[in-house]
């Protein structure tokens, strides 16, 4: 009994395969294209390309019809329109068996098509400051429709949409033609192809359209939502769009996920090249799931400051954070982070905003770390990080960290999307107690601030204007959170006494005033918003506490 979907008449059918008897090749990208050709003209197919296609084939000898003796039209607007055509479609549509479709292409006098092969203008490559003109250019029309059309018939169509699938189905051609469950595969990678390729430039045109850049005229008319009213197209959520879509291209396998047991691997948004590209990594092993999330969480934090700052990260969370001036390097800053919390600074992550120097590599060399992530090393640093074989150097510049203006984050079958929190440094402070901070004071208060907005809440954070004491984060009760980083003060053997306090969120009660002047804190920051922030603030006039508000919370959950 035959496979099915095998052609009764003008394909054979050898141990279960389709024979491919034509081809249509319509590629932008010909890597490959030589060696495909060459097996499907050995195995006796004719091979119809588009002009650029079958003239670069030409050019090697190879045999190549035009596509124009299948569409019945030669291409026209420039080159715009090139495969749109109801003659060329039958011929890929044309369902197997089918007496009807045979009859239709018979009348037509067009043959089946058995593969189509198309590599998609490349608009992912576009520069991200591309003019719309430019962007539209790139959008391929043909090429994703000839993709779907012959993906839809993988009954009897093979349809490649990438180089990667020509050795397998080289192979397949030279044992007689393509097999179901082989087309099936194909088919899907085709689907994906042309979601990755829409989504792509649907997230083109919805960063232009939140960043408010209209760029030139495309064609005739203006940029998208010219002339219609404001958030045309965006979703109810103010700029959110209706239907989320963006591409994500796996990059390569993990070992494993946050666990061992759980399968993971790692996926580029298409488009871009991320900070975690192979190139970014300068020594070591590959990185782990739990490696990357932190490597990003403390180059994220430490990029907030304008001075050398250094920050060691264990699960997802700052243990430590300190500051340099620029004169010392920074070591200094490495000194004061790991001094905030020795005993979590074990088995972390440490980011940095500033070249590391072999000073500072070595002053490293006697706690076991996980990862160091800088925007550079110098060669003393390589040398004495490639003494230790387990130990990532990772490459990590201020713009490697540049996304869109969303953060998603899935549910199960769902995905919560927000816009990314703003920076810090916008806030605007207002002093609620009768005693203002001193500048030392709001300096330090202001470096709290940022570390608080890293960690998660509930998050309190206790420190100096260079360096923090203790991070209580992650907890469920605010109060636990004072007490938590009070007590990984306490056993680091830091003096607190003159410090400053944050939290990332209000204070819901005034219980956490009497812990704080017990411990000799003497100013805090937090958002307020409070229906009791007339108790804290009474209470802190009461101990002598200077209280600044934010006005916004910075949860991190």
């Amino acid at each position: 009994m035959a496979e099915p979907g095998v052609h009764s008449g003008g394909t054979s059918s050898t141990a279960g395969r389709v024979a491919v008897r034509t081809a249509l090749l319509a590629l932008s990208d010909r890597t490959g294209a030589e060696a495909l050709a060459h097996a499907l003209l050995e195995r006796g197919a004719t091979i119809y390309a588009t002009t650029g296609t079958a003239s670069y084939l030409r050019g090697l000898g190879l045999a190549a019809e035009p596509a124009e003796r299948l569409t019945r039209s030669p291409e026209f607007l420039g080159g715009r329109v090139k495969t749109l055509s109801s003659d060329l479609f039958g011929a890929i549509l044309a369902r197997a068996g089918h007496a009807g479709d045979e009859r239709d292409l018979a009348a037509r006098d067009l043959p089946p098509i058995d593969l189509v092969c198309v590599t998609l203008y490349p608009f992912e490559s576009l520069p991200h400051d591309a003019s719309w003109e430019e962007a539209v250019e790139k959008i391929d029309v043909g090429g994703v429709a000839l993709l779907r059309a012959a993906a839809k018939n993988f009954a009897r169509v093979a349809v490649l949409s990438t180089p990667d699938q020509y050795p397998a189905v080289r192979e397949a051609v030279a044992l007689g033609g393509t097999t179901l469950e082989a087309r099936r595969s194909l088919a899907r990678a085709a689907f994906e192809r042309t979601a990755e390729y829409d989504a792509t430039i649907a997230g083109f045109f919805a960063e232009r359209e939140t960043s408010g850049g209209s760029g030139a005229s495309a064609g005739a008319g203006a940029g998208p939502g010219v002339g219609a009213g404001p958030g045309v197209g965006a979703g109810p959520g103010g700029g959110l769009p209706d239907i989320w879509v963006r591409g994500y291209r796996r990059a390569r396998g993990l070992r494993y996920g946050e666990n061992p047991h759980q399968e993971a691997a790692l996926y580029a948004e298409s488009g871009w090249t991320p900070w975690w590209s192979r190139d970014a990594v300068l020594e070591g092993k590959e990185l782990s799931f739990n490696n990357l999330v932190d490597l990003e969480a403390g180059a994220r934090l430490v990029y907030e400051f304008v001075r050398p700052a250094c920050a060691i990260i264990k699960h997802n969370e700052p243990s430590g954070v300190g500051l340099s001036d620029a004169s010392d390097g920074p070591i200094a800053a490495y000194k004061r982070a790991a001094a905030g919390d020795p005993l979590s600074a074990f088995g972390g992550v440490v980011a940095f905003n500033i070249e590391v120097d072999g000073e500072t590599a070595q002053a490293m060399a006697p706690l076991f770390l996980e990862c160091v992530a800088a925007p550079s090393f110098t060669a003393s640093a390589r040398e004495e990080f490639a003494k230790r074989k387990n130990l990532r150097a990772v490459v990590i510049g201020r713009d490697a960290l540049a996304a869109g203006p969303w953060d998603t984050r899935p549910l199960a079958r769902g995905l919560l999307v927000q816009r990314v929190r703003s920076e810090t440094g916008e806030i605007q402070l207002e002093v609620k107690t009768k005693r203002a901070p001193t500048p030392a004071e709001m300096e330090a208060l202001h470096f709290a601030w940022i570390v608080s907005g890293r960690a998660r809440s509930n998050a309190v954070v206790i420190s100096r204007a260079d360096g923090t004491l203790g991070v209580g984060s992650g907890q469920t009760s605010r109060i636990d959170a004072l007490h938590v980083a009070l007590m990984k003060a306490s056993r680091a053997g830091h003096d607190v006494r003159g410090a400053v306090i944050a939290s990332d969120g209000f204070f819901p009660f005034g219980d956490w005033v009497e812990v704080a002047k017990e411990a000799g804190l003497t100013a805090c920051i937090q958002p307020g918003g409070s229906v009791r922030d007339a108790e804290s603030i009474a209470a802190c006039d009461d101990a002598g506490i200077a209280m600044v508000f934010t006005g916004r919370r910075q949860f991190r959950h």
